[in-house]
């Protein structure tokens, strides 16, 4: 059976389905396949900022949180800053962390595509790909034939191989949930350096539970879940009671998309677009997942331009500020800067609300201004007094 579209989508995560959702609104046909089926786990901390929540409600075209309040478990505004054991300091942010789980997240953005008559095959193990005759095989009769390809099946991308393109630099993560009656002010997000080499650990609110867990550049002379466990031993938690579970996650490279095919681009996790600090994914994943959907849309009206060239023109910001942070993992990761980071930051509670609400709830700076938000914050701080 041939079946032609305009687009194909692989993978149903945020990145893909996004793209999905952005293309059935405007009309342009695509199929989605995803090998797993929905709901399906998905290891992740589920913190989710005030730049990715406007990616959702523009996505889903919402008119108010309550739209899509039921894609997510938990919310807060407090925030906690921790060097091993030691509380560094805390604040209260001016626009709200919100959590998800990815199961239930996930599955609700899938729920929102199929209500919009949007086709996905899931549970599709098996395909091959044809990037010269722009064709997908599935099984032994089904066949699809395409004119825009869009790579979002993860991390660990088994098409962005075959298709030839390099891996990016690759993290590692470990989570467990908890009830959040084990834990003291189960409502406060908490971040911990000094757990881990290249990374932080964290304690999130998750509805009913907090999530546990850390991650940070892969490297295999780590065992991640021992480390887990210590960190839970040292929160007074009974980590033999945990199931932990872990996943690799892209940590500092966008991959280079400048060989293969102009009809072909990786979008999300795939890509490597995940924020090289804090390893935020989200938000790269909906954002890519949009613009290349837009770069569908604009090739398809304008017959003199590339779908590739379009999309990498509509991230290329999105890229520099991951460029741009990764050159500063390795000073923000290192332990002698760290040390220093945990004397000047002892009790800075207003500057932690201001780095917070500008270079994490919102890109308002670069990874390269950090000299500049300091600066600002000093003459906002010599205002108010």
């Amino acid at each position: 059976m041939d079946i032609k579209t305009d687009a194909v989508i692989i993978g149903a995560g945020p990145a893909g389905i996004s793209a999905a959702i952005s293309l059935q609104k405007a009309g342009v046909s695509n199929i989605v396949l995803e090998k797993s089926t929905f709901p399906r786990e998905k290891t992740c901390g589920g913190l989710v900022t005030h730049k990715t929540l406007k990616k959702v409600m523009g996505l889903l075209e919402a008119e108010c949180f309550d739209d899509i309040s039921s894609a997510f478990c938990d919310v807060s505004k407090k925030i906690g800053i921790y060097f091993k054991s030691e509380r560094s300091t805390g604040t209260e942010v001016s626009e709200a962390v919100r959590f998800v789980r990815r199961e239930q997240f996930d599955h609700f953005l899938v729920r929102k595509y199929k209500e919009q008559c949007g086709t996905i095959y899931e549970g599709v193990k098996d395909h091959k790909i044809d990037n010269v005759e722009k064709k997908i095989t599935i099984g032994d009769d089904r066949i699809i034939h395409y004119k825009y390809l869009v790579v979002a099946d993860g991390a660990l991308s088994h098409t962005r191989e075959t298709l030839g393109y390099k891996d990016p630099k690759q993290g590692f993560c470990v989570e467990t949930h908890i009830p959040k009656g084990v834990v003291t002010d189960p409502d406060e997000v908490r971040i911990y350096f000094g757990i881990i080499k290249k990374g932080y650990a964290w304690v999130f609110p998750s509805g009913e539970e907090v999530c546990v867990g850390l991650g940070g550049v892969y490297s295999k002379d780590i065992d991640y879940t021992d480390t887990l466990r210590r960190f839970l031993n040292d929160l007074g938690i009974d980590e033999k009671s945990c199931k932990i579970k872990g996943a690799f996650v892209p940590y500092g490279e966008v991959v280079d998309q400048a060989s293969g095919s102009v009809d072909t681009v990786l979008a999300g996790d795939a890509g490597g677009y995940v924020d090289p600090i804090y390893g935020e994914g989200l938000f790269f994943a909906l954002t890519s997942g949009i613009e290349a959907a837009k770069a569908v849309i604009s090739s398809g009206e304008l017959s003199d331009s590339s779908f590739k060239d379009l999309y990498m023109e509509n991230m290329a910001p999105y890229a520099d500020i991951i460029k741009k942070g990764y050159k500063l993992q390795k000073v923000f990761f290192n332990g002698v800067a760290q040390s220093f980071f945990k004397k000047k930051m002892r009790g800075k509670d207003s500057f932690l609300s201001y780095y917070f609400d500008n270079l994490i709830s919102e890109y308002n700076y670069s990874y390269g201004e950090i000299r500049r938000l300091y600066s600002d914050y000093k003459k906002e701080k010599k205002k108010r007094s």
